[in-house]
């Protein structure tokens, strides 16, 4: 009975309040959802991937880790990620870190959902420095992970990972200025020793370069962590209109 009252009060709102894409603002359906046109600009990613950070890869069969991670393995385990993170898709985050768009997190927690994520034992969301969370009033990752913990029973804690150290925005740095910025700036309380031998599943928005995971990794594991994840809704790759060339010369 309450669950026919609620899709009849919703039904009642799309009427008054039309459900519009996230992105153009065209009518649709259903809520937190996209319309055909933009729906068919994001790219998701799928085999062939790196096996390691998933970016997508070309002149190959099967997943397997590209040359970026046999060069320069990263601290983290594996990284999952559904989307690469385009133009469209770039919007979109946006929004919902810098624009108050938390309404956007259902969408993202279902994109989430479909990496097949396996022997995790618990969710850390990448965390904000106090004056940037002051500054925003909320942080993006933790919005994320809850929502992805209620869906998957995974529990996430919050307080464990601390950001110490006010670092710029990684945003036009390259990647050697990216992994330096970050020196130093995640560190772990864990005085009920939850991380001892834990598989951390550590959550954030876009995965770029890598620097903000492997800081994270690196602070968990040095805290007596097993293995850290990494999830997030996209990543960013080097050409975004081409998949990384692997296997040809």
């Amino acid at each position: 009975m309450l669950k026919f009252q609620s899709a009849i009060s919703q039904k009642f709102i799309n009427f008054l309040l039309p459900p519009q894409c996230a992105i153009c603002h065209e009518i649709t359906e259903k809520p937190y959802t996209l319309c055909m046109d933009c729906w068919e600009c994001l790219e998701f990613i799928t085999s062939p991937k790196c096996s390691i950070c998933s970016v997508p890869l070309q002149g190959v069969d099967r997943d397997m880790p590209c040359m970026d991670c046999l060069k320069n393995p990263p601290t983290f385990t594996k990284a999952y990620a559904p989307l690469v993170y385009n133009e469209s898709l770039k919007k979109l985050i946006l929004r919902f870190k810098n624009y108050d768009g938390l309404h956007l997190g259902p969408m993202f927690c279902n994109w989430l959902q479909l990496c097949a994520i396996e022997n995790v034992d618990f969710i850390i969301p990448v965390p904000l420095h106090w004056w940037r969370f002051f500054v925003r009033q909320y942080n993006q990752a933790a919005e994320l992970g809850k929502i992805f913990s209620k869906r998957t029973n995974l529990p996430i804690y919050f307080n464990i990972l601390k950001r110490d150290k006010a670092t710029a925005t990684q945003g036009h740095k390259n990647k050697f200025l990216r992994y330096q910025n970050l020196t130093d700036a995640f560190v772990v309380s864990d005085s009920s020793q939850i991380l001892k031998n834990a598989k951390v599943l550590l959550i954030d928005d876009v995965l770029t370069s890598g620097a903000t995971a492997n800081a994270c990794a690196k602070a968990l594991l040095g805290a007596g962590a097993s293995s850290v994840d990494v999830l997030t809704i996209a990543r960013a790759i080097k050409a975004p209109a081409d998949k990384v060339d692997y296997g040809t010369p």
